[in-house]
Order: C-alpha cells, then structure tokens, then sequence
C-alpha cells in the first residue's frame, strides 16, 4: 500500500474544502450561523474526501487487473461509495445529527472539488496540468527540432566535402 497521497487526490482534497468553505460562507452570510447546517456540512465534507480516497484507490487497484476483472471492480467499488453515502445519510437523518441536505451538498463538493483540481493546480505548479496529448506533442515538437538540427548539420558535411 502507498505511504504518501497522490498529488492529485490532495489538491482535489483542498478543492473540496474550499468549496465547501464558500458554501458554509455562503450560508453564514444569507441565513445566519446554524450549527446543525455546519454539522452536516462537515459530515459531508469528510465523507466527500473519503469517496475521494476511496475512488483514487480503486482506480489505482484496477488499473493493475485485467479489463474484464477491472469493470466488475469497479462497479463494485461504485456501489460502495454509493451504499456509504445512503448509509451516512439515514444516520445523519436517525440522529438528528444535522440538516441531510447539508450533508448531501457536502458530498456534492467532491464534484466542485474535481473542477477546481486543475485551478488549483496550476495555481500551485505556475502552469497547465500535463495531459498526455501535451505530453505527446512536447516529444513530437523535440524530436522534430533535434532530427532538424541532425538534418543541417548532415548538409554542412555534405557541402564541405564537395569544396
């Protein structure tokens, strides 16, 4: 198992608090401070991050499998996350723990989360997350130039040999 969280899944972490920071701000400022909006928010929050997690894993374990046995995980591992969140609503909802829409937009922050990771991370990195049609087009474009620079320097021999 990984010791150190993917940079990825940590600025989609940070996108999640963020978002759900502006929703709680949100709230405070239009209806007033509620504690029982801030604990389902908060419930959300945590839940959201822990679907994240949760995904990150998955993906990760199934990109090692084959592609028959990597779908039937993945529906698998789908319908855990979505079993977790039915579960902590009705619990949200049976202790009277706080508000179940707050919770629910809680989770929903994993989506502006996802949104937010590329922001984030060029705000962290100074530049465009690297996607491998980039990555693809930076190699083509080098090896180009190199077979350029191979190309003249060829020619130039060719040139003094004539003289």
């Amino acid at each position: 198992m990984k010791k150190q969280i993917n940079e990825t899944l940590l600025e989609l972490i940070v996108g999640i608090l963020l978002s759900g920071a502006v929703i709680e701000a949100g709230c405070i400022v239009i209806t007033g401070y509620s504690r029982a909006f801030t604990s389902g928010l908060c419930i959300g929050l945590v839940l959201a991050i822990g679907l994240a997690a949760h995904m990150y894993r998955s993906i990760d374990h199934a990109l090692d499998m084959q592609p028959d046995d990597a779908e039937k995980y993945m529906r698998k591992a789908y319908m855990i996350r979505a079993a977790a969140i039915l579960i902590v609503a009705g619990i949200v909802t049976y202790f009277k723990l706080g508000y179940v829409m707050a919770t629910f937009g809680g989770v929903f922050c994993l989506k502006f989360g996802a949104f937010l990771q590329p922001v984030i991370h060029r705000v962290i990195h100074g530049k465009e997350p690297q996607t491998e049609e980039n990555a693809e087009a930076e190699k083509t474009e080098t090896d180009n130039t190199e077979n350029m620079e191979t190309d003249n320097t060829e020619n130039m021999e060719t040139d003094k040999e004539k003289e």
